[in-house]
């Protein structure tokens, strides 16, 4: 992981501050529509989610629109936030589970560890998930072209986007928007449908 603390300050920038946060809430909310809709629509039920890397929980609200009745499970690397909304305190790597879940969900976690560090995250990812994986990374392509740089957290590793692809398609297929499914998983995904 970056060698920097996940703390109060980081979470007030970056979230919270209306000045400086990367994105409103409501964002949040869409992406959570946007797989609770896609999902059901390839009928695939989610009754367990895992968020690794939740930091504020900022995506529950949406997903609990988007799943009713859903149980969600929550871990964080960072202490502060851990502390302040009760998630467990872990890592994606020392991370260890029961039985998968239905849906994982990982948005912007894996950019703040060294490639062999997300090699070991996606291998754990796949592993955590019987079904879908919604994945969301700062990439290379991504930081030149799409994102407004002076809210963006750049203290990562900015790796392209050809280097998530080809590691997430050892476990997933691609099917847009950020949701991958395991390729072990009975799902229908017809072809213009996928992206690899």
């Amino acid at each position: 992981m970056k060698a920097r603390s996940f703390d109060q300050a980081y979470f007030e920038r970056y979230y919270f501050n209306p000045r400086t946060r990367i994105a409103e809430r409501t964002y949040f909310d869409r992406v959570a529509a946007f797989a609770g809709a896609y999902l059901a629509l390839l009928d695939c039920p989610v009754k367990r989610v895992l968020d690794v890397g939740c930091g504020a929980g900022l995506m529950h609200r949406g997903l609990r629109r988007a799943f009713p009745g859903v149980h969600i499970d929550a871990c964080d690397a960072s202490e502060y936030a851990c502390r302040r909304y009760g998630w467990l305190h872990t890592t994606i790597e020392d991370l260890e589970i029961p039985r998968p879940y239905d849906l994982v969900v990982c948005h912007d976690v894996l950019q703040y560890l060294d490639h062999a560090a997300a090699r070991r995250a996606i291998e754990k990812l796949a592993s955590f998930t019987d079904c879908a994986l919604l994945f969301g990374v700062l990439t290379r392509e991504d930081w030149q072209e799409n994102c407004d740089q002076s809210l963006t957290d750049s203290d990562a590793w900015i790796r392209s986007t050809a280097w998530y692809r080809k590691e997430l398609r050892r476990h997933f297929r691609n099917a847009g928007g950020g949701l991958y499914l395991k390729r072990d998983a009975n799902v229908v995904l017809y072809s213009l449908d996928a992206w690899d």
